[in-house]
């Protein structure tokens, strides 16, 4: 559980980083639309290389959120498509939250899933992670979002369980390391919180998912407004331009 373990300092860590993450969206975040642009082209280049590196041609095949999550980010910060966008933003910003509150929660659990005690994987993980979070903020600070967007980002959904289905159930691939399988069967709540998986708990678990899902997307297009509100608002550093010559004299 929370800092109760000998990897305790890893939760520590990673709270401290989600503090950054909010200054930054209060402080940072949308003040400058070419910084916001940049850091998007920035961390959507390096994801794509080095997950792409990562997985090469045929190696693996990735199969959790946040893996496919590296790639939609990618590109949805270069192409000029803003439902596409829209969906990168929201996917990037689940993954990286999801993978906060977990690491936060149960750091443990990410040292146990350590193949052959190999800590750059973990490492690499978080650092991917916390920068595609960061890279969804500025990508939905720098991007004006509408209602209709919404469709889009469960359509990206909808699309992930249908390749998940196909890379898992119809291919027989899986990986050792997602927690995906989990979340969607309601096993891994199931297993933290100790309960037995019965039908009532099943129909609980996804009205849950269900509304947790309503939140997010509520949150998410809340965000977004208080980004497009801000850029809208005028410059503090100079005066409006006018002709009038009492206008220096004004109270």
């Amino acid at each position: 559980m929370i800092f109760s373990g000998p990897h305790y300092y890893l939760g520590l860590i990673q709270a401290a980083l989600a503090v950054c993450y909010v200054l930054l969206g209060v402080f940072a975040a949308g003040r400058n639309k070419w910084v916001d642009r940049i850091a998007a082209w920035v961390i959507g280049a390096y994801l794509l290389l080095y997950k792409s590196w990562e997985y090469g041609p045929f190696s693996t095949v990735p199969v959790d959120l946040s893996a496919i999550s590296y790639f939609l980010f990618g590109v949805a910060a270069f192409v000029p498509f803003r439902p596409v966008k829209a969906a990168g933003s929201v996917s990037a910003m689940l993954s990286g939250a999801v993978y906060f509150f977990t690491m936060i929660l149960y750091p443990e659990t990410h040292v146990e899933s350590l193949l052959a005690n190999r800590w750059y994987l973990l490492i690499m993980a978080m650092v991917n992670h916390n920068l595609m979070f960061v890279g969804g903020l500025f990508l939905c600070a720098r991007n004006t979002f509408r209602r209709t967007d919404c469709v889009w980002v469960l359509g990206w959904f909808a699309f992930y369980l249908a390749y998940y289905e196909l890379v898992t159930a119809g291919y027989g691939m899986t990986s050792n390391v997602t927690a995906i399988t989990g979340i969607l069967d309601g096993s891994l709540v199931a297993g933290v919180l100790s309960l037995p998986l019965t039908a009532g708990y099943y129909v609980g678990y996804y009205i849950i998912v269900i509304l947790a899902l309503a939140l997010i997307a509520s949150v998410f297009v809340l965000l977004n407004r208080a980004f497009a509100r801000r850029r809208e608002r005028k410059g503090v550093f100079l005066p409006a331009f006018s002709t009038s010559p009492l206008a220096g004299y004004a109270a």
